[in-house]
């Protein structure tokens, strides 16, 4: 999923740039800056992590690679601002590492950040609002199927995007890259669901969606 300069028209990169302009303006006004004051070490960790599965990746052409997302980890661990934030921490990696050009940031930063983190915050949203809610709800819902549906999700609109720039042809985008999605939910799921368990088992207190209150490990009755 990572876009070469090459796909995107220059007016495309544009409109993406003053986007993510606006998503940095709205993460300033909204940060969390006591929980990053004292976490902030973890959230760094996390990300060097991350940027080192992002560099174990599969591909056929441009445009047209597997890699480990993260998008959802990182904003049920962190909130939607550092997940945001960590994306683009992870693709400032690929541009100082020449993987892509740096005018194509910001393009980068909205489908593999800004999307899968709306989408995983509304899923997130959806499981707190379930009655009688339940840490089991949480780990398979809020986590595993959680990071199965945002990462097919954001191949699914990828893909889209790359067939409306006129990259590819929407016969061959469907032939070559979408029908292998499989090949990145699970372990996109697994991944996810293994890392939240091992912390809110083990250090609940990093995982900011993870509330014993409204995630029992047992029955509130």
């Amino acid at each position: 999923m990572n876009l070469t300069l090459t796909l995107v028209p220059t007016a495309w990169t544009l409109i993406a740039d003053f986007l993510l302009l606006v998503v940095l303006f709205l993460i300033y006004y909204t940060f969390p800056r006591n929980w990053f004051a004292q976490n902030y070490n973890i959230f760094m960790a996390v990300c060097v992590g991350l940027m080192l599965l992002w560099f174990m990746k599969a591909g056929i052409r441009a445009g047209m690679e597997y890699h480990f997302l993260g998008a959802t980890l990182l904003t049920l661990m962190f909130g939607w601002q550092l997940a945001i934030l960590g994306i683009l921490i992870e693709v400032l990696a690929l541009v100082l590492t020449d993987v892509l050009e740096w005018q194509i940031l910001a393009v980068n930063v909205l489908l593999m950040g800004v999307i899968p983190v709306i989408i995983s915050s509304i899923i997130l949203s959806l499981v707190e609002r379930i009655q009688n809610n339940h840490f089991i709800i949480y780990f398979f819902v809020g986590a595993f199927a959680n990071a199965a549906l945002t990462v097919a999700l954001t191949v699914f609109i990828a893909s889209l995007f790359m067939v409306a720039a006129g990259a590819y042809s929407y016969d061959y985008i469907t032939y070559e890259y979408t029908p292998y999605i499989f090949l990145m939910i699970y372990p996109e799921a697994f991944l996810t669901g293994l890392v939240i368990i091992i912390m809110v088992v083990n250090f609940p207190q990093w995982v900011r969606s993870f509330d014993d209150d409204k995630y029992p490990f047992g029955s509130k009755d």
